[in-house]
């Protein structure tokens, strides 16, 4: 039964516990805390196959949606498609997650797999516009359901005293999916539009067979608040009423806000670009890895990070880290070849760097710290919204100028955000908290959620 029953209240309700569904191990030694980890987590075993097999098949059903487009429609034209896919998730976002919490996480993450498969069973008939149009449709409400089911799924199961590490993995399982589907890449493109859905398919449709196997929902994600940035992953404010808790903690809430949405603009056109430079060559080469790199450098680098935040200025990270990924988002598209591993490297570490920072930054701005989830929640909806203006962009450019220049203008605003800092706020920075004191950074995604 994937039900949650709703109740009074804003938020929806809860399932009650049962003897029969895991539960948290509770222990006061790091050595039963390791064990309750390691039980927990194999538990959910099950759960990161789906997840790591959905975003290994999503993920190739995204990065094929320009180079197959471009048979029947000019770019732009398949820009304005991808950023109206995106535009309409964010406008749905709130509505989804009220069903979410009426009808059951798992049950909807079923029906939002469901729903891809149909888009990738449609390829199998063979490419016309009505097949390639039915499947991005499809794909929209696969998305749609799949990063607030994910994120209400794993919130409401994860033991309170052990969340951080629970969403950990399941960051790092969608960004292993990712790239295996960054590395798959240039083989499928090679296959005909059928067996490039059959793949896809496949992938999906044994996603969905682990899924039947995951621990049921027994709770609901808002009977109980498991970390600080709650409303970062489950996205249920609406913008409103959510703008006024931003005011108060400028000027890093707005640069937050920037950084996110124009950051995310960045990887919508890289998203648009690399696959269709990938089809287009003979041999894909290191570039077959390229949109796998910029989750890796995060993967890589996050902790030295948030060290570097403890023992640093600051003000000074934000500047050089901007300004690395504004530098190295410009260079990235003058050689696709192993240059672009390093500057996309470079560009995301530069862009972590930044954020991590300001992250650190707004909380020692905020003494209440009583709307931690909902700010996080607005710097989500920027970053949807970027998601949503980078594709159509990248679709305008690369008809005119090609893939090095469109990298290049969607890496202008990245440039201007840098400016903005360097002559308008970089002089109000304070003395910030230690990293270690404040609530962990929400993970940014670089690919599409």
């Amino acid at each position: 039964m994937d039900r949650i029953s709703p109740s009074e209240g804003d938020d929806a309700g809860s399932i009650p516990a049962r003897s029969t569904i895991h539960k948290p191990i509770m222990s006061s030694t790091s050595t039963a805390n390791t064990r309750s980890l390691a039980n927990a987590l194999l538990s959910f075993l099950p759960f990161w196959f789906f997840l790591l097999l959905f975003k290994f098949g999503g993920s190739l059903h995204y990065s094929l949606i320009s180079p197959l487009g471009e048979q029947f429609f000019p770019l732009w034209v398949v820009g304005l498609l991808m950023g109206s896919c995106s535009f309409v998730q964010l406008l749905l976002d709130v509505p989804a997650g009220h069903l979410l919490d009426r009808f059951g996480y798992r049950r909807f993450l079923k029906i939002t797999t469901l729903l891809f498969l149909f888009a990738a069973i449609t390829l199998t008939f063979g490419l016309t516009r009505i097949t390639y149009l039915l499947s991005l449709l499809f794909s929209i409400f696969g998305w749609l359901f799949f990063g607030p089911g994910v994120d209400a799924y794993v919130l409401s199961h994860a033991p309170k005293d052990i969340a951080g590490k629970f969403i950990s993995v399941r960051d790092v399982a969608g960004s292993i999916g990712v790239v295996l589907a960054s590395i798959a890449l240039p083989l499928v493109l090679t296959q005909k539009p059928e067996i490039m859905g059959s793949v896809i398919f496949v992938l999906l449709l044994v996603s969905l067979f682990f899924l039947f196997f995951s621990p049921e929902d027994y709770v609901s994600v808002h009977k109980e608040k498991k970390v600080s940035s709650h409303h970062y992953f489950i996205r249920r404010h609406f913008l409103h009423t959510t703008l006024r808790a931003l005011k108060r903690l400028n000027p890093a809430s707005g640069m937050l806000l920037l950084v996110s949405f124009v950051g995310c603009i960045f990887y919508g056109a890289i998203w648009f670009v690399v696959p269709l430079v990938i089809a287009h060559q003979a041999n894909a080469g290191l570039l077959s890895l390229g949109l796998g790199i910029f989750d890796f450098s995060i993967v890589l680098l996050g902790f030295l990070f948030g060290h570097l935040a403890d023992r640093s200025d600051k003000r000074a990270l934000v500047f050089f880290g901007l300004l690395l990924f504004a530098v190295s988002g410009i260079l990235l598209g003058f050689d696709f070849g192993w240059l672009f591993l390093l500057f996309g490297f470079l560009a995301t570490s530069g862009d972590e760097m930044a954020s991590i920072s300001l992250w650190s930054w707004l909380h020692s701005l905020d003494r209440e710290h009583d709307n931690d989830g909902t700010i996080a929640g607005v710097i989500t909806l920027f970053q949807d919204l970027g998601w949503a203006i980078g594709p159509v962009l990248a679709g305008f450019a690369y008809t005119f100028v090609g893939p090095t220049w469109t990298i290049v203008i969607s890496a202008i605003p990245v440039l201007l955000v840098w400016m903005f800092y360097r002559f308008v706020v970089h002089k109000h920075g304070k003395k910030h908290v230690s990293f270690s004191l404040i609530p962990v950074k929400p993970h940014r995604a670089r690919h599409k959620t």
